[in-house]
C-alpha cells in the first residue's frame, strides 16, 4: 500500500509541477521554430536577391570587357595601318 501511495504522490507531483512546465517548454519550442523558419525565409530571400545582383554585376563587367576588347582590336588595327603607311612613306623617299 505504501508503494501505491508513493506512486500516487509522484504522479500528482508530475501532473501538478512537471507537466505544466513541459507544456510551457513545448510552447516556447514552437515559438522558436516559428522564428527560425521566419529567419530562414528572410535569409533565402536576401541570398536570392544578392545572387541576382552579383550575376547582374558580372554581366555588366563582361559587357565592359567585351567593349574594351573591341576598342583594343580597333586600336591595334589602326596601329598596323599607320605602321604600313609609315613604311610606304619611308620607302618612297
Amino acid at each position: 500500500m505504501a508503494v501505491r501511495g508513493m506512486y500516487d504522490t509522484v504522479r500528482q507531483v508530475f501532473q501538478d509541477i512537471i507537466a505544466p512546465q513541459i507544456e510551457g517548454l513545448k510552447g516556447e519550442i514552437t515559438a522558436v521554430r516559428t522564428k527560425v523558419d521566419s529567419l530562414e525565409k528572410r535569409m533565402e530571400e536576401r541570398f536570392g536577391s544578392l545572387e541576382k545582383q552579383v550575376e547582374e554585376s558580372f554581366a555588366a563587367v563582361r559587357t565592359e570587357i567585351n567593349y574594351t576588347n573591341r576598342r583594343l582590336d580597333e586600336a591595334l588595327e589602326i596601329r598596323e595601318r599607320l605602321a604600313s603607311l609609315e613604311a610606304k612613306i619611308a620607302a618612297s623617299r
